[in-house]
């Protein structure tokens, strides 16, 4: 409850992305920005790099849809995450994204770049593990003390090897980012794939 009434107090704000994911032996460095609004609006825009150069990719959630657009490839997937969230509760699953019931721990408190962090670590529920490509085993969070931001995230596989760190850095809070900043609209001419379940029960 404190830290969400300090991330509540922050309102919005934008951010800088850098994503560390490795696979196969190699590490992949993915870059972007991100735009926040209390509660669960958020925007992000990334770089992947490619053997071409730079594939875009953008991801706009204003709580109730989250678009995942590829502008290179005119295709975007549309989640209707209050449905899913439905769905997946009807099917036995706890939600459509969650972890394990009762699994987050507070480690402690860690500085990030000097900055001190709370500390948390869960156990990504099944459903998330059935539907991932590369399944985390663990999934560690650090929050800063000061507002209660979400700073890193980390995924570890079932040996304990980091998979994927996603760091959030120069934050500035901004009174001025909106509902509007989190509406989308595709383009003419993207195809659009829509997800409005979790596919079969938990106990398929």
């Amino acid at each position: 409850e404190r830290i969400e009434k300090l991330a509540e107090g922050t309102g919005s704000y934008h951010a800088d992305v850098l994503i560390m994911l490795k696979k196969n032996g190699e590490t992949r460095i993915i870059k972007g920005q991100f735009k926040f609004k209390w509660p669960n609006m958020r925007w992000e825009k990334n770089q992947n790099p490619t053997k071409r150069g730079f594939s875009t990719g953008i991801i706009i959630s204003d709580g109730n849809f989250q678009w995942n657009y590829i502008p290179s490839r005119k295709f975007a997937m549309k989640y209707d995450l209050k449905g899913m969230d439905e769905d997946a509760r009807q099917k036995g699953w706890i939600s459509a994204d969650s972890f394990e019931q009762g699994s987050i721990k507070y480690l402690g408190k860690e500085l990030l770049e000097l900055n001190e962090m709370y500390v948390f670590e869960g156990t990504p529920s099944a459903l998330m593990q059935r539907n991932a490509a590369n399944p985390p085993g663990k999934t560690r969070m650090y929050l800063s003390v000061k507002d209660g931001i979400l700073r890193k995230i980390v995924d570890y596989d079932h040996e304990g090897q980091i998979i994927l760190s996603k760091t959030f850095s120069n934050i500035r809070k901004d009174s001025s980012i909106s509902a509007k900043d989190f509406e989308f609209s595709p383009p003419e001419g993207t195809r659009i794939l829509e997800v409005k379940d979790v596919g079969p029960s938990a106990n398929n």
